[in-house]
């Protein structure tokens, strides 16, 4: 199904919890042709390459930030260098990403360029996907989107889908919308 992407032959033997979104996002880069993406939690990197693929393919001149300490956490597993060594070496192949290696509130205190497309998958508990939607999205302008992966899940802890649902209440001039499948895709848009 995804042998034609040139990240398959790095990731191919890493499954994603990403997997019923990734031709989503692909075809949705085009209509939204952001010029910054960032993505909050980077893992093995299957969205990340993705929509990089998708902005080459398209030829949008957009650049991408991908953000991970790369030590894991509860949700994740810890891990070791490995996943970071796969994560780069698949990135490398697209020099439209630029990945850094720091906690997401460290890279905060270095950020200063409006974000067309933020992605927040990273730790989450409700105080983190908070915490990271509030940090983050006020470089998000108008017109510009959030996604948050694992909103249908409530389990161990994650508190994504509380989280989306009061954005929803606290923003109802907003753009909301949901993929259900592959754990929940909340896709928000800023109107204001």
């Amino acid at each position: 199904m995804f042998e034609d992407f040139k990240w398959y032959k790095y990731l191919k033997g890493h499954p994603t919890a990403w997997e019923g979104h990734i031709l989503y996002i692909y075809n949705q880069i085009p209509i939204w042709k952001p010029k910054v993406i960032v993505e909050l939690g980077v893992y093995y990197g299957h969205s990340l390459a993705t929509m990089a693929e998708s902005c080459l393919d398209h030829k949008l001149d957009t650049k991408l930030y991908g953000i991970d300490h790369f030590m894991g956490d509860e949700h994740s597993g810890k891990f070791g260098t490995e996943v970071e060594d796969i994560a780069t070496e698949c990135l490398s192949q697209y020099p439209n990403v630029t990945l850094i290696k720091k906690s997401f509130n460290r890279a905060l205190e270095d950020w200063d360029k409006p974000i067309d497309l933020l992605h927040i998958d990273g730790r989450h508990f409700y105080e983190d996907i908070r915490e990271d939607f509030e940090g983050w999205s006020r470089f998000v302008p108008k017109g510009g989107h959030i996604i948050l992966h694992d909103t249908q899940e409530t389990g161990r802890g994650f508190g994504i889908k509380r989280y989306f649902e009061e954005l929803q209440e606290q923003h109802p001039d907003w753009d909301f919308s949901e993929r259900k499948e592959s754990h929940g895709l909340g896709i928000v848009t800023k109107k204001t």
